[in-house]
């Protein structure tokens, strides 16, 4: 196994326990998952895969379409969030869902599986908890626990998305300041405008002993008039409150700079000329047979 790096406290930015977080991931899974073009659009027949890990599920919409779509699959979902796993849960027994699985704990631990246990990981934006330098180890966790010859795939983000919006710009820059003051962003520019993520997935699957890695860039457009316009308009006006406690710890803004700048964006996201793309990237490779 490899090694672990010093234990820190496990820090989401935002309240991993907040029903207000969890409606916001549903919303915000439900729009990746449509903008991708499907759970795994990179492998369009997942009939060979007997069992799947989904990392930091959240409410487990992920997981749950997964086990709808492939019911001879196996499917786990685990997360830090008490709330999340049990909302999870439910929703696997109200859609009758006997092959969908969910457990509470921390992806930056050691996971609690036998080598070999996945023919498939899957991790979507993990940079919401993950320290700069908690990606090497696990990412080579995940190549622990999944089976020769398995995928690993990673989708991260840079930002919160790129608009005409200065208020969003402005949210963005103090995010990603935010980020780097904590030791999440891997950037080494203090007044980074961007995680500094995205570059990095293909070195952290390679140094985990991945092949065959291949990437695909995704947008999703929230525009004024945007079919994705009305769910990220929630999601900026869940998310911009809920973030405000991380942003303060930081010492990035004062609560009263941030209140301003919040009702400024929603103003800006509502008004018909607002555009709005935001970029996010798939990366997966296989672990050698």
């Amino acid at each position: 196994m490899s090694s672990h790096p010093e234990s820190r406290e496990n820090a989401y930015m935002f309240d991993a326990e907040s029903t207000a977080e969890l409606g916001r991931l549903m919303r915000l899974d439900e729009v990746t998952t449509e903008c991708m073009g499907g759970v795994f659009p990179e492998h369009p027949d997942l009939a060979s895969v007997r069992s799947a890990l989904d990392v930091a599920c959240g409410p487990g919409a992920w997981a749950c379409e997964l086990a709808y779509q492939y019911p001879d699959m196996q499917v786990t979902g685990i997360d830090i969030s008490q709330t999340m796993i049990r909302y999870a849960q439910e929703m696997a027994r109200v859609q009758r869902l006997d092959n969908a699985h969910f457990q509470v704990m921390d992806a930056t631990k050691p996971l609690a599986f036998s080598d070999g246990s996945f023919d498939l990981v899957n991790a979507r934006f993990m940079i919401g908890f993950m320290g700069k330098n908690d990606w090497p180890y696990v990412v080579k966790e995940f190549a622990r626990v999944t089976r020769p010859g398995g995928i690993i795939r990673l989708i991260e983000n840079e930002d919160g998305g790129v608009s005409n919006s200065s208020a969003l710009e402005k949210s963005n820059h103090l995010f990603t300041r935010a980020s780097y003051r904590t030791g999440r962003a891997l950037s080494s520019y203090p007044e980074t405008a961007h995680f500094g993520i995205t570059p990095m997935l293909e070195v952290f699957l390679r140094e985990a002993g991945c092949e065959e890695i291949q990437r695909k860039a995704h947008v999703l457009d929230f525009s004024a008039g945007a079919p994705a316009h009305f769910s990220h308009y929630e999601n900026y006006k869940v998310g911009g409150k809920l973030i405000q406690p991380f942003l303060i710890k930081a010492g990035v803004a004062t609560q009263e700079e941030l209140d301003e700048l919040y009702e400024q964006l929603l103003a800006d996201m509502l008004s018909d000329s607002f555009r709005g793309l935001f970029y996010f990237l798939s990366v997966w490779g296989r672990k050698p047979a």
